[in-house]
């Protein structure tokens, strides 16, 4: 069997993002040698950067995966294109977002990869969902554990978390639902 590396990736979508996330999630299991075991609270958050947009929901999960880091950067890129991802407006709106935040303990700084995210400890809607599913994890470059760094948030964006029963009413289709 491969050996499985922890990774932690933020999830977020402001167009239909019920069902994307709902799909996002589902599409996650299938990447091979990767299985989501955790699944944090679901958080409604302001837009930044471009604020006339609908607001999001963002949450993070907790994936094993026997892939390296750049493959599963490529999965989860081929996730977001099935799932109607276009990237011509940075901060836009977006069908789905799936950014590695964490990847064991692995320091990676590409082009277009960087571990840990730069936004990890400067956004609440990245740290504090990863804060809730896993909050012993030590940030490879601050050599602390997550929960020691709320001091660094920059931005606060979160507007509020949503319960599952409210998840379950938005997803469902019928008219007259309460």
């Amino acid at each position: 069997m491969t050996d499985q590396t922890q990774v932690f990736l933020a999830i977020g979508s402001n167009i239909a993002p019920e069902r994307n996330i709902q799909q996002s999630l589902a599409l996650l299991n299938t990447i091979p040698a990767t299985r989501v075991r955790v699944c944090s609270s679901w958080y409604s958050t302001k837009a930044w950067g471009i604020e006339e947009q609908a607001d999001f929901i963002n949450l993070v999960v907790g994936l094993s995966t026997g892939l390296g880091p750049r493959e599963l950067l490529i999965e989860t890129q081929r996730i977001e294109a099935r799932l109607g991802r276009v990237r011509h407006l940075r901060n836009g709106p977006r069908t789905i977002d799936l950014d590695i935040l964490l990847f064991g303990d692995r320091v990676i700084e590409d082009p277009d990869l960087s571990i840990p995210h730069p936004g990890l400890t400067a956004r609440d809607f990245m740290l504090t969902p990863l804060i809730e599913i896993a909050p012993e994890t030590h940030h490879p470059l601050r050599g602390r554990r997550v929960d020691a760094l709320t001091g660094e948030i920059l931005h606060r964006q979160i507007l509020g978390r949503i319960s599952p029963g409210d998840r379950a009413r938005a997803m469902d289709p019928r008219p007259d639902r309460p």
